[in-house]
């Protein structure tokens, strides 16, 4: 039996990829010890997941009288109490901060131990970041260099990095953010009335999943639903950054939405699943100011969603997505900023029976050939270990 550590500093459990990869290294009888944060009663929305039996989930909890400076520094030092010992025979850093300290992991580790660094979020400061945002860029790079291996969620984002940190691109592997083939979604019925009413009507629904807040095309969203037909309703899900969505509830307001859209802000998994066996239309819009958001296809987390659930989705009209449409017909694009264009294309994919259909189909394949864990792990983890 190999032991893991998994260090994120953060909840795992916004992570997909890093849930399927505890469960299936835990299912190959290897022992799992997942360092993270844990969630406040009110920050822990998503509810229970199961990251493998053999996963044992060490969490560092939230003490009120100390600084987030001294919360970190105690969370490292009881990663490297465990990592003395039991001198883990690999160690998989999530992110920067956990990266951070890789050094000392390198010291108190075996020989011939593995150490990788997962990145799920990389982007590049520009003249308008904070001094905070680019000193822990350049330590971002300078750590990631003393890794064996560097995992990213798509390639482009990987070459950006590597010409950047001048780390050979053999070194780097990409793992998409996919569900798993074998995952079963489970889902509430604590919107079942909801829905059966608009069943009643033959409404048609549009979703957008994921982190209600700026920098998404939001509020264009909404205002498409302006020249949407009568008979299509949207609903907004996901947790609600900053009270974002009380803006967009004056929005509404204002346009007279109230009974055309609906918010279902930080909802559990649960209740997440509920909606996305309700949709027809998934929509999946990023403003392009950063290198996430300009290499999002099969990456993002509400574009894998609207995969495993099979349901059409509109995206940016952008190189990232329409390089992906030539290789997989599973989309249809836009330029969200402006409403109209989005209202279009919604009301086109809602009209022709055909090629909704013919998507639907496509995704379907897409999951089970490309878009799916079990594929990524073999493109990655499993050439690594």
């Amino acid at each position: 039996m190999k032991v893991f550590f998994f260090i994120i500093w953060a909840d795992p459990k916004f992570y997909n990829s890093l849930v399927f990869l505890s469960k299936h290294l835990s299912n190959q009888n290897n022992k799992i010890y997942l360092f993270c944060k844990k969630p406040s009663k009110y920050e822990d929305i998503i509810g229970s997941l199961d990251f493998g039996s053999n996963c044992k989930v060490i969490y560092h909890e939230k003490k009120n009288y100390l600084s987030i400076k001294i919360e970190f520094i105690l969370f490292i030092l009881k990663c490297l109490f465990y990592s003395i010992k039991l001198k883990p025979d690999n160690i998989i850093c999530f992110n920067f901060h956990a990266a951070l300290f890789i050094n000392f992991f390198r010291i108190f580790n075996k020989r011939n131990s593995k150490h990788i660094y997962h990145n799920f979020d990389f982007d590049i400061p520009d003249k308008k970041s904070s001094l905070k945002k680019k000193i822990n860029y350049h330590l971002e790079i300078l750590t990631s260099k003393k890794f064996d291996y560097l995992i990213f969620p798509s390639k482009q984002r990987a070459e950006i990095f590597s010409k950047i940190s001048e780390i050979n691109i053999e070194k780097f592997y990409i793992m998409q953010n996919c569900f798993s083939k074998e995952y079963k979604m489970k889902y509430s019925n604590n919107l079942e009335i909801f829905f059966n009413n608009l069943k009643n009507d033959k409404i048609k629904i549009v979703c957008r999943m994921g982190s209600i807040a700026p920098n998404h095309y939001l509020e264009e969203i909404i205002r498409s639903f302006c020249f949407v037909d009568e008979n299509c309703i949207l609903i907004l899900a996901g947790i609600d950054v900053d009270n974002y969505t009380k803006k967009l509830y004056e929005i509404i307001e204002k346009l007279n939405l109230e009974k055309k859209i609906f918010i279902f802000k930080n909802i559990d998994n649960f209740t997440w699943y509920e909606i996305l066996k309700n949709v027809h239309i998934g929509l999946c819009f990023y403003e392009e100011n950063s290198i996430s958001h300009n290499n999002m296809a099969g990456t993002s987390t509400k574009f894998n969603n609207y995969i495993y659930g099979n349901i059409p989705m509109i995206t940016n009209d952008n190189v990232d997505f329409n390089s992906l449409r030539k290789k997989i017909d599973i989309l249809e694009t836009t330029h969200p900023q402006n409403p109209k264009n989005i209202a279009t294309k919604i009301n086109f994919l809602l009209t022709d029976e055909k090629r909704y259909n013919e998507i639907k189909k496509n995704l379907n394949k897409s999951f089970y050939e490309e878009f799916n864990f079990e594929k990524q792990y073999e493109n990655s983890y499993k050439k690594i270990l």
